[in-house]
Order: C-alpha cells, then structure tokens, then sequence
C-alpha cells in the first residue's frame, strides 16, 4: 500500500516550477513511514471496506502531517536542522518560504477531502469535521502549543499526558475515524481509545529515542529534548519507568484491537508493527 500512497501523493501535488510546489514536495514527498495513512487504509479494510476509497483522506493527512512537521522545524518552534535524514525544509527554501509551505499542504488537505470522488457528501462532511477538529486546537495544536510552554518547565503528568494527547495521539486518531467513516461506521468509543493509547505509546517511543539513540539512525537530531529543556515522559517519569509504561499500553492495545472486527485484521498488524519500530 506504501507504492499506492506515494504514487498518489505525487499525483496530487505533481511537479511544478513555482517554489511553493517545489517546497512541499521537498518534505512531503521525502522518504516517510507513512504510517498515518496507514492506518487510515488498514482500519477502513478491518471494517471490510476497500481501503483504496480512503485513499485521498489518507493522503490529506499525511500532508497535515508534513504540514506540521515543517511548521515545528521553523526556528521560532524547535529550531531543527534535520528532518527525515535531510536538512529541514527551512534550510533549504528559507524561513518564509517554509511557513507558506506548511500553510499550503494544511488547507490543501481539505480540498483533496472535498473532491475525494470514492466517497459520499455525508462521509465526507463527517470526515472533514473530524479531520479539522483532531487537527485543530481541541487536538494537535493544541498538544503542540503546551510543547512549547512547558520548555525548561516542570509539569505534571496531567499536563504531560494532555500534551502527547492532543500532540501525537489525536491525529493517529482521526487516521482510525477517518478509516471507519469510510466503511461506513461512526466511530466508537473503543476505537478512539485505541487512537488515543497508539499515539500515547507512539509518543512515548519518541521519547525514548531521542534520550538514547542516535542522529543517524533516527534521521533527526538525538538527544535535542535535553538541549532544548523539553517536557517529555522520560524527563519526568525517567527511562525505566517509560519502558514499563510503554508495556502497559502495548498490553492494553493488544485487548482492545482484538474487540475490533475480525480481530482487528490489517490494523492490528500494522500497530504491531508500529509498536515494534526502531527510530
């Protein structure tokens, strides 16, 4: 499904010779896990659809999701250099150049949601209200904004756990909804939860990384959440404690996915997969 999702990927944004296309598709179309869309593709076929008619839905989240990526990159929110193994959009095309990038991928995804042809004007409402809600304030931004106030801040779990919510686990979320939306069912509480544990244990992960692995394997600079006094679970809860925390939500998801139909099926493996990354 990877080869669908790029493919369609470059059809959607093809080559063009103004900068601004060429600067989305400098990071939008670097080598990703592509593990949003996804998910978006695997739960739509656990709940026995084609999960090629949620293929445009799950390609306007990707673009969110580059969109954001470039945005945190810019010096005036973490300031990196490297992204995905390759310098950050901002230093190649420039600062401003990068913010009107991010902006064009962010309201881009919602026409691509509009003019999804695979699906019907309910569906897709449904979809866009979804996608616009996980991304918005109440959701990711929201996650990103408490990033960025509590640098070289003490919070407390609540407040870490709010974060990683709104910052990691609302946008794997709305993969999910998305996904079953498409297949024609409203989203359940249960499926939620399983988005909102995803993105905690996701998170999670990244945490870890960042404290003890390397540059070079993760594609992006390690240990920059000491440098930059970030909020993370291991500068609160420690290494070893993470660890245990991350078994936790991995048990739990395991008994939540396996409530799903067909025992969860092509989502269940690709959030095992998830769970079982390196970088």
């Amino acid at each position: 499904m990877i080869e669908k999702i790029e493919a369609r990927l470059r059809e959607l944004i093809p080559s063009r010779d103004e900068t601004i296309f060429e600067a989305a598709r400098y990071s939008l179309l670097s080598p990703g896990k592509r593990i949003r869309p996804l998910l978006t593709l695997a739960t739509a076929a656990t709940f026995g659809a084609d999960p090629l008619v949620v293929l445009d839905p799950a390609c306007a989240i990707e673009m969110i999701h580059t969109y954001s990526l470039i945005h945190d990159d810019l010096p005036c929110m973490d300031n990196d250099d490297l992204r995905r193994g390759k310098p950050t959009l901002h230093k190649i095309y420039g600062d401003a150049m990068a913010l009107l990038a991010g902006d064009y991928l962010l309201t881009f995804a919602f026409e691509v949601l509009a003019n999804t042809s695979s699906l019907g004007w309910e569906q897709k409402l449904q979809i866009i209200k979804t996608v616009a809600i996980r991304a918005g304030a109440p959701g990711m931004i929201g996650g990103q904004a408490i990033d960025l106030e509590s640098e070289g801040k003490e919070i407390d779990e609540e407040t870490l756990l709010q974060m990683h919510c709104g910052k990691t686990s609302a946008l794997l979320t709305a993969c999910l909804e998305c996904g079953s939306l498409a297949a024609g069912y409203p989203p359940t509480p249960l499926l939620q939860s399983i988005g909102l544990e995803l993105g905690l244990a996701y998170q999670f992960q990244d945490d870890l990384f960042n404290a003890t692995s390397t540059t070079a394997l993760l594609g992006k600079p390690a240990g920059s959440d000491v440098a930059k006094r970030k909020a993370t679970a291991v500068s609160l809860f420690g290494i070893s404690a993470t660890e245990e925390k991350l078994q936790v939500l991995r048990r739990s998801l395991c008994k939540k996915w396996e409530q799903l139909p067909k025992n969860g099926s092509e989502l269940a493996a690709l959030i095992q997969f998830i769970l079982q990354r390196k970088s």
